[in-house]
């Protein structure tokens, strides 16, 4: 008969039992747990099966799934850029033709006939270059820049304009990386805006509407607002804080409000005025009553009292204002036009502007806002716009169509609002650089005789002027005579008084008081017409007087043509001008246009290089993402994944176990009273 063992002899049946179930239960769950690895080939299906190595792949996975999106974004990125590149090089393969174009046009192999039947080929030329240029992929306007979502380049009228802007869109491709994916067409095409830069500074007064951003300060590096320390003898030092101030207005209002509470006495007068801006509108003034002094320092380390022009000085009823001080304000939204430091003597009038053979006219008062002379500017809808220069002291006018001759005239009457805001397009100070589109002013001088090789100074005479009474001088420009506007009218008349003529009385050459042009005023009195005639070069042409308007009269004038005019210079333009001068039968003009198409196109090129620079920075940092993503796929699987071999073997080995475990149980059940009878 079978014997209980003698480790089992003091451990009660129900004690073995639950021994035995527990072993049987841990295994049973240990080979589920390898039956649930096997299925699914993982080693960690909850955060429970290894806390720590879970917690190192939940981070894997995030960055695996980052990786992901941004190589979809790199296929998404690289496609774009192909799809630019592919419209880039058609786009310079056009130009060629149309330089190729130009140059067959020029010569003997040319006449009138086959230059206008050119003329269709250059118009489809044109707008197939538009096409080009507002080709879209999936939902981007390529050459849009960071405007995408709407058509780059549009019809204005017989013009283009482009409403596109910024260098381009941005996508991830990783952190701290940026590479645009789309183009400005500024980039490809050339200067889709031509800017009419003001020369004048017009040094704005300090108002109280004056915003505290628009304040240069002391120190020229703008206004930190803060606190600062106000004491007034007799009375009482206290510190204010202005941290809170928008404008010139609330600084002067929160100083005065405080000085009133801490010493009543103090300020002159009743609220507000105790503290304002001075008269001459560069600083603060502080309206000290007699038998009180008010000084202003700054708290530790700020710069609030220094940069508001208040530190330094004490102030008492002699010394409202610091002499010294002068915030110098930027051109801001609310500053008025009389606020402005205009040229003595100027009254804010009308200005007139030209674009394309339309024109429109702004009026401006003194009380009228840069916001709303922005405002008018734009609602002309001549495709042009004003704005604040970047150092906030003078006013640019821009020109937004291609193809469109742009000017800002005075409108007469001697009001000069155009040359005292600097935006004149032709004026004193216009150098001659700029004239026929940046072509210049062409004059004769060093001229040498064909026969004798020596200098011929009768060849160096660029053109003759013939007064009303048959009075004739000639003209002859040197380069330093053709510096700007101002030089070459002086050359005009002083050659006008070396020949005998009366300057200004009987005869001056001059700037219009409208229309842009050079105007000869003749008060010679005689019944004939003033005329000009070339004599060497082309400068009379360049200058505009070849073609001027004589009107009789006393005095009589000839307004010359403004030769001034601002141009876009872009791909665009270049071809209108080609086709302009087609239609013109203009040798000269098919030249000049086919030099602009060979700078578009090598501008052109250059952007087909930094597309393609993107590009190959683009698959570089592609491939540094998809090593990076392998790296952290291996180190993932070598936490996460199950060794199959490994686990089949500990799986059969439970199977063991399990097996043992239950047969021992069932030797444990079986036992009775009489295993234990001797």
């Amino acid at each position: 008969m079978s014997r209980i063992p003698a480790s089992a002899t003091r451990i009660p049946n129900i004690l073995t039992s639950r021994i035995v179930r527990d072993q049987v239960t841990s295994t049973s769950i240990q080979m589920a747990r390898l039956q649930e690895q096997l299925s699914s080939g993982l080693r960690i299906n909850r955060a429970s099966d290894d806390p720590v190595a879970a917690s190192i792949v939940s981070v894997l996975d995030a960055r695996i799934a980052r990786s992901d999106q941004r190589l979809r974004n790199h296929d998404h990125a690289e496609a774009a850029l192909s799809a630019l590149d592919q419209s880039l090089s058609e786009s310079a393969s056009l130009l060629l033709q149309a330089k190729e174009l130009a140059s067959g046009q020029v010569g003997s192999g040319s006449d009138t006939e086959t230059r206008l039947a050119s003329v269709d080929v250059v118009e489809s030329m044109i707008r197939e270059l538009v096409t080009l240029s507002n080709t879209k992929f999936t939902d981007l306007n390529l050459l849009g820049g960071n405007r995408t979502g709407q058509t780059p380049i549009q019809g204005f009228f017989e013009g283009y304009r482009y409403a596109g802007a910024g260098d381009g869109l941005r996508t991830d491709i990783g952190a701290g990386l940026d590479i645009p994916i789309t183009l400005g067409a500024e980039r490809a095409l050339g200067a889709l805006s031509a800017r009419v830069e003001g020369d004048a500074d017009l040094d704005p007064a300090l108002t109280r509407s004056t915003l505290v951003q628009d304040l240069n300060g002391t120190t020229g590096d703008g206004v930190t607002l803060g606190q600062v320390q106000i004491a007034v003898a007799p009375g009482a030092t206290f510190t204010v804080d202005l941290s809170g101030a928008t404008d010139a207005g609330d600084i002067a209002d929160i100083l005065e409000s405080e000085i009133r509470a801490q010493v009543p006495g103090a300020l002159a007068g009743v609220f507000p005025g105790g503290v304002d801006v001075n008269a001459a509108g560069t600083a603060f003034a502080l309206n000290v009553n007699a038998g009180f002094t008010i000084d202003i320092a700054d708290v530790g380390g700020g710069s609030t009292a220094a940069d508001l022009g208040l530190a330094g000085v004490t102030f008492d009823n002699a010394t409202p204002t610091d002499p010294a001080a002068d915030l110098d304000p930027k051109l801001g939204k609310f500053t008025t036009f009389g606020d402005l430091n205009l040229a003595p003597g100027t009254i804010p009038g009308d200005i007139v502007f030209r674009n394309g053979g339309r024109a429109g006219t702004v009026t401006v008062t003194t009380a009228t806002t840069i916001a709303e002379f922005q405002s008018a500017v734009s609602a002309l809808n001549l495709g042009i716009r004003a704005e604040i220069n970047d150092a906030g002291d003078g006013l640019n006018i821009l020109n937004e169509v291609s193809g469109f001759d742009f000017a800002v005239e005075e409108s007469g009457g001697g009001t000069l609002t155009a040359t005292a805001l600097g935006i004149r397009t032709f004026q004193g100070t216009t150098p001659t650089s700029v004239f026929n589109d940046g072509r210049g002013v062409e004059i004769a001088d060093g001229a040498v005789d064909p026969i004798s090789g020596l200098p011929d100074p009768a060849r160096d005479l660029d053109f003759r002027i013939t007064l009303t009474d048959g009075t004739q001088f000639d003209v002859d420009l040197t380069p330093s005579d053709i510096v700007d506007v101002a030089s070459v009218l002086a050359k005009i008349n002083a050659d006008a008084a070396l020949a005998g003529v009366v300057v200004p009385g009987t005869f001056e050459a001059t700037l219009a008081d409208g229309t842009n042009g050079i105007l000869f005023n003749d008060n010679a009195g005689g019944g004939g017409t003033l005329t000009v005639t070339t004599l060497y070069g082309h400068a009379a042409e360049d200058l505009g007087l070849l073609d001027g308007a004589f009107t009789p009269g006393a005095p009589a004038t000839f307004a010359g043509e403004d030769r001034a005019t601002v141009r876009v210079d872009s791909a665009i333009t270049a071809l209108i001008d080609l086709r302009e001068a087609l239609l013109r039968d203009d040798s000269v003009g098919i030249t000049l246009a086919g030099d602009r198409l060979e700078t578009a196109y090598d501008r052109l090129s250059s952007a087909r290089a930094v597309v393609g620079g993107r590009s190959t920075r683009l698959q570089a940092i592609r491939q540094r993402e998809e090593d990076s993503r392998l790296l952290d796929q291996g180190i993932r699987s070598g936490l996460r994944d199950l060794d199959f071999i490994e686990a089949s073997s500990r799986f059969g080995l439970l199977q063991v176990v399990q097996q043992a475990g239950l047969q021992t149980a069932a030797a444990t059940q079986s036992l009775s009273l009489l295993d234990f009878l001797g």
